[in-house]
């Protein structure tokens, strides 16, 4: 039986560093919207199984708005603890069989790469492992977690890996099967920043998204060639129009 596959992105209004981001405008869209049409895009790329989006934000009520945004932009979301993002992630897999797939994507990277995301599924479940992941973590894909592996990190109470998700299967691996790809995998590019954290992040990822007529659908390549000359001309003190 094919395994059920289920992409859960986190997203919370609440940022320690910039509150409100996931509400940021990029090329005229928000990030969470973003994000949710990248993940829903992922599906269509893997036939023959079940896959699915859910968001998992918190019970606050400052995300009363992201729960309305995810209704309209047609994705399911559950709430849950504000810090422990653990728990909300275990929630999002109660019904689920310890063989099928979560997937972790964070609402921060508003440049997924649905095609990658597919590719590095497919892997993953050629390979056979319990958790697949890009060093560093990545702004181009997510990462990979069999079910019954993530399961294995519910008794944990460290804070910080409560808080991370994955960090306790990197840190006790056991006898899981894991994997970490290179940083550079499938033309992944860590050297042109795309995640968004700070108003710089904002106002870099968002010259590149309003530099095309339709940005939900500027690929992750699109995106590196413009960022690079960008950052080419910031290191020569050009400054662009």
């Amino acid at each position: 039986m094919k395994p059920i596959i289920r992409i859960v992105i986190q997203a919370r209004m609440g940022s320690y560093r910039r509150p409100g981001k996931i509400l940021a405008s990029l090329g005229g869209v928000t990030m969470l919207e973003h994000v949710v049409r990248r993940m829903q895009a992922v599906p269509p790329r893997l036939p023959g199984y079940v896959v699915k989006c859910l968001l998992a934000t918190t019970a606050l009520t400052e995300d009363d708005v992201t729960v309305a945004t995810c209704d309209a932009l047609g994705v399911p979301c559950l709430r849950g603890s504000a810090d422990d993002v653990l728990a909300r992630y275990l929630m999002a897999i109660e019904d689920m069989r310890d063989d099928d797939l979560v997937i972790r994507a964070t609402a921060d990277n508003p440049l997924y790469c649905p095609i990658r995301t597919a590719d590095l599924i497919q892997y993953h479940l050629e390979q056979g492992n319990d958790y697949t992941y890009i060093r560093d973590l990545s702004h181009g894909v997510p990462e990979v977690v069999r079910v019954g592996a993530l399961r294995m990190a519910a008794h944990t109470t460290d804070p910080y890996c409560r808080e991370h998700v994955t960090p306790y299967l990197r840190q006790e691996p056991g006898s899981l099967k894991i994997e970490e790809l290179p940083p550079t995998w499938h033309g992944l590019r860590p050297d042109i920043r795309m995640t968004v954290d700070t108003p710089e992040d904002v106002a870099f990822v968002d010259r590149i998204l309003s530099s095309f007529p339709d940005p939900l659908q500027v690929s992750l390549n699109a995106a590196y060639r413009l960022g690079e000359v960008l950052l080419q001309r910031q290191a020569a003190g050009v400054v662009a129009p």
